[in-house]
């Protein structure tokens, strides 16, 4: 299995190199990331959603289109994951929910092995018609004092299937809803961040993640960026961007 850790890119560059790396590689691939500024992510279907532009443009939250579908996400204090294998992998043979079920249940080991007292939710929750990620609940969605941890969308072509999405560390609540036009309230009881029940550093939670995801996928190795594949990140960006950006 490839690692490969990228801290603090802009929004535009993390959502190219996911969908780059997905189209290169010829094994399983685990990319644990950063972003530079606060960012809105929102899903690929999603671009009409209503958002707070002049909010966004004041506090210097930037926003990005994910090449994932799902809804938004403000990435702030959080670690990022993404998973990617190429098509021709056991695991890309795999249904949208058997796939999401097998990189949940990685990450949820991952965060045992921190005695963190997370649970997975087995079944889906009614639908609530949210344009935020965090208000609403999917299958094998994990969880902490009931609460939502982790945030995850998902990319599939014939060529690779790409899995990523948000741990997070704190909640920003305020904010989050601000860029959605949403009543504060009603989110405050949806999700949470690790910090609010135990301090955790993000070099024990990537050390967990890998270790759990390299039992699974085979041994560690570092994935080098060259030139090339830079250069094609570079040219795709524009792709991924906002009118608030």
């Amino acid at each position: 299995m490839f690692l490969l850790k990228t801290w603090n890119f802009p929004g535009k560059t993390n959502m190219a190199l996911d969908v780059v790396l997905a189209e290169s590689v010829n094994q399983p691939l685990l990319r644990l990331y950063s972003w530079a500024r606060p960012t809105l992510s929102v899903g690929k279907h999603q671009r009409r959603i209503e958002l707070n532009i002049e909010y966004m443009k004041e506090a210097g939250i930037e926003c990005v289109v994910r090449p994932t579908g799902g809804r938004a996400v403000l990435h702030w204090d959080e670690l990022t994951y993404a998973f990617m294998v190429p098509g021709s992998h056991e695991l890309a043979k795999k249904s949208l929910e058997d796939f999401h079920r097998t990189i949940s249940e990685t990450i949820f080991s991952a965060l045992r092995k921190l005695d963190l007292p997370v649970e997975m939710e087995l079944r889906k929750k009614p639908i609530i018609r949210s344009p935020a990620c965090f208000e609403s609940a999917s299958m094998y969605e994990i969880t902490l004092n009931g609460k939502k941890l982790v945030g995850s969308a998902q990319m599939r072509t014939k060529d690779f299937v790409l899995e990523h999405g948000s741990i997070l560390l704190r909640t920003h609540v305020e904010e989050y809803a601000r860029c959605l036009k949403l009543d504060p309230a009603s989110l405050r009881d949806s999700f949470v961040g690790l910090e609010e029940v135990k301090d955790v550093a993000v070099e024990s939670l990537s050390g967990s993640l890998i270790e759990s995801f390299g039992q699974l996928f085979g041994p560690v190795e570092h994935f080098t960026l060259n030139c090339e594949l830079l250069t094609r990140v570079y040219e795709r960006e524009g792709q991924f961007v906002c009118p608030v950006s």
